[in-house]
């Protein structure tokens, strides 16, 4: 960790870094990518290659929901040019990329499996377009205020 602060780390931002409580959260989350990566294989290994899921459309339905949550806010606050369209425009993009991961991965073979690898290039085309807003309207800076 640095203890160089620059204009865009904003005020204040060499402080947080010293905190007790901040040095705590980087080690719980280093600490947690370690984990994941074990715990991704004993998953690959130990798991029923199909199940049934009692609440299966709801879980898609909701996830699609959420998307089209995400997809509205990146919009609305990329058209008002408001730099906090970072914040649903990644989470946007994670859950399109999540999202053509599992279509495909859960999509039984021919036909079903054309459209989800089909449907999964929109996805990720989605994703980049989301995080290329957020990209672009970062580097514009803040907007003047006309209250």
């Amino acid at each position: 960790m640095s203890d160089v602060s620059t204009a865009a780390d904003g005020p204040g931002a060499a402080d947080v870094s010293r905190r007790p409580v901040f040095r705590w959260l980087v080690r719980l989350v280093a600490v947690s990518a370690v984990v994941a990566l074990p715990w991704a294989a004993y998953l690959a290994e130990s798991l029923p290659p199909s199940v049934s899921a009692r609440h299966w459309p709801l879980a898609w339905a909701g996830l699609d929901v959420a998307l089209a949550a995400g997809l509205a806010a990146t919009a609305w606050l990329a058209i008002r040019r408001d730099r906090i369209v970072a914040f649903p425009a990644v989470s946007t993009a994670t859950l399109l990329i999540a999202d053509a991961w599992f279509d495909v991965c859960t999509a039984p073979a021919g036909s079903p499996m054309l459209w989800a690898l089909a449907d999964a290039g929109v996805e990720v085309g989605e994703a980049l377009g989301c995080l290329l807003l957020a990209v672009a309207i970062w580097r514009a800076g803040p907007q003047p205020s006309y209250a």
